[in-house]
């Protein structure tokens, strides 16, 4: 076979490497050759091959997120906080305002949220978990295009795909508040880092300030995002310094940064004050969880031994990906590496921040431990081991896929959903119990703003809810709801105002039926009017 008629300079080739060891395989182009056919061909190829290839990895995301989540699809009681949200939603477009008619502490952009998804129609249920799967899929995408400078594709798309594995076993599987919010996050530390790598003032100064923008969307979703948004506040607080000289100029930029991610927040404030309720969301939003009963504290030993177990793993990935990059030094990859120790120390002080240490506030520290682990996962053979471990110790505890426990509680949420009588649309029902996504399924109306199944029985909340639990029980059987939902054998009952309810429910209801959910038996009771 003939050989190629190449020209002789072109025959050179050069290797344009990558972060995970491969490499471009391209011409060497002299600067005179470069209107020839090879030069053509190398001048596209740079630009095209790590944008095809993210797009595939993208996409690869996307679909991990999709069949990892499939099994709890349309399950309406996977975890109560996430159907009071979309019950929340739903009245907020019905006029009922938050903290005013239905009583909480989350921040009102994360009902806006669950408000949205309402009006895609339907169920409601099916429909949040596939936009709570399209967020935590484009966590994923963020999370890859983070590492990918100091950890390649490969090493980028195993910290994406351990985030969507990890979060599972977090109570992550539907709709909780990071799972939205952790979008944000790594938007705002996307922004960042890519202020810091650029000369221009201009650009970092309209970088910073969408870092602030995105970080204030987080904040309104949960207000435990604020120390990581503050964090990287501070940094381009400090950078702005840096590049400026000036102190004066750098305190500008700061309180300009400050407000940008405090704006949505004082915009709602702004709200409730101008109809006469500042102190309703003041105390629902800032007082009332410090007000909660500790947790006991062989609980707080066990959630936090999880904690502990959950993080190990992405921590000796950390500590073996500092270790890698050690000899690297360059600015890039220096800064790299201190900024993401910042944002592991700033989420874990967002975990530790409200003390009562739930799986679920585990779910932010999977990004940042996620993002800062990716060098290792590049690297044979130790990498591709620590990354095999990393994505196969969730799923050897997760059961998947597990569509028998999503059938199970449907079936078990329409047999409580039978006891409960047609009419509570017109006569309301109250729950001290069971899956509020019941409230929606008989379309109910409500007798008292606290909805929420714990906030009137359990002894963590009763004192911090801003009313007396006893007297708002005997105020609701006042108001002669049709059905009361139940669960007299539940953990954490508060003697007092359980004892008031125990009395309602003989005096004026009697029990119609109990289906076992999980470990509670919830139980029906009807007015005997």
């Amino acid at each position: 076979m003939p050989a190629l008629n190449v020209p002789a300079r072109a025959r050179r080739v050069r290797r344009i490497p990558r972060p995970d060891g491969s490499a471009y395989v391209l011409p060497a182009i002299a600067h005179d050759d470069r209107n020839s056919p090879w030069a053509k061909l190398g001048w596209r190829l740079r630009p095209v091959l790590p944008v095809a290839r993210s797009r595939w990895i993208f996409a690869a995301l996307f679909c991990a997120a999709f069949l990892i989540r499939l099994p709890n699809f349309g399950n309406p009681a996977y975890e109560v906080d996430e159907e009071f949200y979309l019950l929340v939603g739903d009245r907020l477009l019905h006029g009922m305002l938050p903290y005013v008619d239905i009583w909480d502490r989350k921040p009102i952009g994360l009902f806006l949220i669950y408000a949205a998804i309402r009006l895609l129609g339907g169920y409601g249920v099916l429909q949040y978990h596939i936009v709570a799967t399209l967020f935590a899929g484009g966590t994923a995408c963020l999370m890859h295009r983070l590492a990918r400078p100091g950890a390649g594709n490969v090493g980028g798309f195993v910290a994406g795909l351990a985030y969507l594995v990890w979060i599972e076993t977090a109570e992550g599987g539907g709709g909780q508040a990071p799972i939205f919010y952790n979008l944000f996050v790594a938007g705002t530390a996307g922004l960042a880092l890519r202020a810091f790598s650029t000369t221009d003032r201009g650009d970092f100064r309209r970088l910073a300030l969408l870092a602030m923008i995105l970080g204030a969307f987080a904040i309104q979703i949960k207000y435990t995002a604020v120390f990581e948004v503050a964090y990287f506040g501070a940094l381009l607080s400090w950078g702005t310094l840096r590049r400026t000289g000036k102190l004066a100029s750098a305190a500008a930029e700061t309180a300009l940064i400050a407000l940008v991610a405090l704006s949505p927040t004082l915009l709602a404030l702004g709200y409730y004050a101008s109809i006469g309720e500042a102190q309703t969301f003041w105390f629902a939003n800032f007082v009332s969880i410090f007000l909660r009963a500790p947790a006991a504290s062989g609980e707080l030993h066990d959630r936090f031994t999880q904690m502990i177990l959950h993080i190990l793993p992405f921590a000796v990935c950390c500590a073996a990906a500092f270790w890698h990059i050690r000899t690297d030094r360059r600015t890039e990859t220096r800064r790299w590496q201190w900024i993401m120790m910042g944002w592991m120390l700033a989420a874990l002080a967002g975990f530790f921040s409200v003390g009562a240490l739930y799986f679920h506030y585990m779910l932010p520290l999977f990004v940042p431990f996620g993002v800062a682990a990716a060098p290792i996962f590049g690297r044979w053979p130790l990498g591709y081991v620590m990354a095999g471990l990393v994505l196969w110790l969730p799923f050897s505890h997760l059961n998947y896929p597990d569509f028998a426990t999503s059938r199970e509680f449907r079936t078990k949420t329409e047999a409580i959903a039978a006891l409960i009588p047609s009419d509570v649309d017109q006569r309301c029902m109250q729950m001290f119990a069971g899956p509020p996504i019941l409230y929606l399924r008989k379309n109910a109306c409500f007798v008292s703003r606290y909805v929420f199944p714990d906030h009137l029985v359990s002894s963590i909340e009763t004192h911090a809810i801003g009313v007396d639990a006893a007297a708002e029980i005997n105020r609701i059987a006042q108001r002669e709801p049709r059905a009361l939902i139940v669960d007299e054998h539940a953990y954490h009952l508060d003697p007092v105002s359980s004892s008031a309810l125990k009395n309602v429910l003989l005096r004026y209801y009697h029990r119609v039926g109990g289906v076992y959910l999980e470990y509670h038996r919830i139980d029906v009771w009807v007015s005997n009017r």
